[in-house]
Parts: structure tokens; C-alpha cells; sequence
């Protein structure tokens, strides 16, 4: 009877204690009944109400994100395949962890649209030579300000010419 006891109160003990530990390289909010309460920024010690209060935290160091199987083609005419690595941070923690469902997942889809687009508009000389890093950044960067996120850097890796059907096919119609 005793063991059973214990280990109720060991799986709701983090809901008992009224202290929650932030740490140095994270972000959190308090949401107190369901609602937003405040942000816990920096490390430290946090006062929480037991069973009332829910915290969520997140890490805010830089991080990346792979995007594999990428192509497009560029302006003039070459297809390529290539994937991206994107570096980014939580600049916002009440954003990033409260207006979005699955952070990774907003940061990957926007930035492979972005991505593919600016390079469409790029020539296969501009592409090979590295001179659309900064440009990737910028335009991913205007992007993940939604979200809460300071995109750092973007990176194309495996960039290489590919065999297109359709532009196969529309180059043999002429």
C-alpha cells in the first residue's frame, strides 16, 4: 500500500513543488489555468502556484534544421537538386511556443519555399559559386520573425545539376 503512495507522489511531486528551474541556455512561459502569465527569460529560480501553474520551456541557443530532396530550377534553365541547412534561434519565447503548433516544421516548410524560389530567380553560375548566401538568409530571416525565430544562416550543401522530365521534354518540343 505504502509503494503505491510513494509512487503517486513521485509522478506528481514537479507538480507540487513551487519552484521551477529555468536554465542558462533556455526560455520559458508560465500559464496559469490555461492562460499566459509571463515570460521566465535567463536562468534562475521561478515561483509557481502547484496544480495551477504549467510551465514550457525551450531551448534558445542555436540550433539547425536539414531540408533534404530540394529542387527547382534556375532562371537560366538548369534543374538542380540541393539541400539546406538552416541555423536559427528563439528570439521570442511567448511567440515561438504559443502561435505556433510545430516550430521545426514552420521553420522547414518556410524556408524551403523561400529557398527554392529565390534560386529560381538565380542563375546556375550565381547558385554554384555561393554568391545567394546572403540573400537566403535575408529573405528566411523576414520569414521567421513570425514565428519568434532569428534565422542566423542558410547554407546550401549538395548542390548539383539534375535530370529533369519536364524540362527534358519542354526543351525537346522546340
Amino acid at each position: 500500500m505504502l509503494d503505491k503512495l510513494l509512487d503517486f507522489l513521485a509522478s506528481i511531486w514537479h507538480e507540487l513543488v513551487p519552484v521551477v528551474v529555468v536554465h542558462p541556455f533556455e526560455a520559458a512561459v508560465q500559464l496559469r489555468l490555461g492562460r499566459f502569465l509571463r515570460v521566465l527569460a535567463g536562468g534562475g529560480w521561478y515561483w509557481k502556484v502547484p496544480f495551477a501553474d504549467t510551465i514550457v520551456s525551450e531551448h534558445t541557443v542555436p540550433r539547425t534544421e536539414r531540408l533534404t530532396g530540394l529542387a527547382t530550377t534556375t532562371v537560366d534553365g538548369k534543374a538542380i537538386g540541393f539541400d539546406a541547412v538552416v541555423t536559427y534561434r528563439i528570439s521570442d519565447i511567448q511567440r515561438a511556443l504559443l502561435e505556433v503548433s510545430d516550430l521545426k516544421d514552420a521553420i522547414a516548410d518556410s524556408c524551403a519555399g523561400i529557398i527554392g524560389t529565390e534560386l529560381s530567380n538565380r542563375t546556375w553560375a550565381a547558385v554554384v559559386h555561393g554568391d545567394t548566401v546572403e540573400e537566403l538568409t535575408a529573405a528566411c530571416r523576414k520569414r521567421g520573425w513570425r514565428w519568434g525565430v532569428e534565422i542566423q544562416l542558410v547554407q546550401l550543401t549538395g548542390v548539383a545539376p539534375v535530370k529533369n522530365l519536364r524540362v527534358s521534354l519542354s526543351g525537346h518540343a522546340r
